[in-house]
């Protein structure tokens, strides 16, 4: 029987891993032009259609994801060159758990990021460069108007939220490929920088959060102004 168990894991973990990865290349496919062109172009007479442009680009990219975009974007000044006061849009956005949910679940693989109960807040910059080590500074406050609870969380980089979707009892022998799968995933609907997430126990209700902090640009600490949302979770 521990045979059998392990066949279909196998089996399962390397469907699961060609969905994500085929999801992946038609996220890529169907992406938008580098947003961080579009920041640039910023300083051009078309500024403002540049900057909107990028911001529309971030709420796709979230919903590719099935994460529902806070009420209104955030920015930073002076936070890259070559744009009007080298602004660099963003936005937030939540998903309550289970997420993500599979059309098939599959028997002893929990590949549930945020678990029910649990809210996922997602923050998405456009314009920024590669992560460096320094992936601190962002954080969520939440209040669940429900039950009175709420809280403060420091979010961390989107590798965070990959690695807790690799189920601990994954055989060995396909864990690189299908951690390869889900990252592509990701990395095909979000930009290359800045993304910041984190899981939340929110417990069942409407909650209400606001987004703000500093994420790191190259040399440059860009603070991003705060923005609100409301989400209800089962």
């Amino acid at each position: 029987m521990a045979v059998v168990n392990s066949v279909v894991r196998l089996s399962a973990a390397i469907a699961v891993t060609g969905a994500l990865t085929f999801a992946g290349a038609v996220s890529a496919t169907a992406a938008p032009p580098d947003p961080r062109a579009a920041v640039a172009a910023a300083g051009s007479p078309a500024a403002a259609t540049d900057l909107l442009g990028a911001y529309q680009a971030a709420v796709d990219s979230v919903k590719q994801l099935g994460i529902e975009p806070f009420l209104y974007p955030s920015a930073a000044a002076f936070c890259q060159d070559g744009s009007t006061l080298g602004l660099v849009p963003a936005l937030a956005g939540a998903v309550p758990g289970p997420w993500p949910r599979l059309a098939v679940p599959i028997p002893g693989l929990d590949l549930s990021a945020v678990k029910a109960g649990q809210t996922m807040f997602a923050f998405v910059p456009y314009g920024l460069g590669p992560d460096s080590a320094d992936t601190s500074g962002m954080q969520v406050a939440w209040f669940n108007a429900s039950t009175g609870r709420g809280g403060f969380a420091a979010m961390g980089p989107i590798s965070q939220i990959v690695d807790s979707m690799i189920p601990p009892t994954l055989p060995p022998e396909v864990r690189p490929a299908f951690e390869k799968g889900i990252r592509d995933f990701f990395l095909s609907a979000l930009p290359v920088g800045g993304v910041r997430a984190v899981p939340v126990d929110t417990g069942s209700g409407t909650v209400l959060a606001a987004m703000f902090g500093t994420v790191r640009n190259g040399d440059r600490t860009c603070l991003f102004l705060p923005t609100v949302g409301i989400t209800s979770v089962p």
